[in-house]
């Protein structure tokens, strides 16, 4: 039997949207722990990331990864943006962090199988930033919500095999980097796409195709420190920016992908000498 291999996985859609912007419409900074894309389905919008305005021209897409601030601006123009946030932690998925391009039309077919899919299973509210869960209609679609996923899913991997043969082999398949700080940058990098989850030694080895005692060896020569500590030592910086957000240590523990709140405390701990409620004390 053939196990089939499988790039990206979309393990939850949080909303679809399609809004109808007013001129000089103007949407607040947000972030949050998804995926977010935003396609101008007609006309020109403004899309801030990270404090920077950017044009997302009719016809493009632009990729918002996990805790990236955002906004939105339609300027002096009335246009249509269509928002589809989801939540995916395949390593693939770092390929489109920051990308914007215009979406081939032979693939434009499947924003719209999604928008209409949709349109069909869901309560689609108007533009609503705090909304976390789609509200089921009372008929909806059979297979759906599948429809969906599996939609945005292939439209993520055309969209990445188109974009793959403008750049070089490396750009994507990382294999046997030649620069040790190329490949220390890699390694850090991976740690930080794994912050929201949980990580091995064997997601190092499969994207970077080195063993994992060389790969823990070269690093520790490199930094003084083990792989794993410093994965730890981003977590829980990341923590510290999620108690500034007030979010509780059990919301934090979860989102963090630890065990359970005390093997959090512990952690936070160790590597800050203070617990999670002096910390939230010292900064109050």
């Amino acid at each position: 039997m053939l196990k089939l291999s499988n790039l990206l996985n979309v393990q939850k859609i949080v909303t679809v949207h399609y809004q109808a912007l007013e001129r000089n419409y103007v949407f607040p900074e947000e972030t949050h722990d998804f995926w977010e894309i935003n396609y101008a389905d007609k006309e020109d919008v403004y899309v801030g990331v990270d404090g920077e305005r950017k044009l997302l021209k009719q016809g493009e897409i632009l990729f918002i990864k996990p805790n990236q601030p955002h906004f939105v601006e339609s300027g002096n123009k009335e246009p249509n943006l269509f928002i589809v946030s989801f939540l995916c932690r395949s390593s693939s998925m770092r390929f489109f962090a920051d990308k914007q391009y215009a979406v081939p039309e032979k693939y434009r077919y499947l924003l719209q199988n999604i928008m209409s899919e949709a349109a069909e299973t869901f309560e689609l509210p108007d533009f609503d930033p705090n909304l976390t869960q789609l509200k089921r209609r009372s008929t909806p679609n059979l297979g759906a919500e599948q429809i969906i996923k599996n939609a945005l899913e292939t439209l993520l991997i055309y969209l990445l095999r188109h974009e793959q043969k403008k750049e070089q082999p490396q750009a994507f398949f990382v294999s046997k980097i030649a620069d040790s700080m190329e490949l220390q940058d890699e390694i850090v990098r991976i740690l930080h796409a794994k912050i929201y989850d949980k990580f091995r030694l064997e997601d190092l080895r499969e994207e970077l195709h080195y063993g994992t005692t060389q790969l823990c060896t070269f690093f520790y020569k490199k930094t003084g420190n083990s792989i794993y500590q410093t994965y730890l030592k981003l977590k829980i910086d990341e923590a510290k920016k999620l108690i500034r957000k007030n979010l509780s240590f059990a919301e934090i523990a979860e989102k963090l992908c630890f065990d359970s709140v005390s093997t959090f405390a512990y952690t936070f701990k160790k590597h800050t000498s203070m617990t999670p409620k002096e910390y939230r004390n010292s900064i109050q």
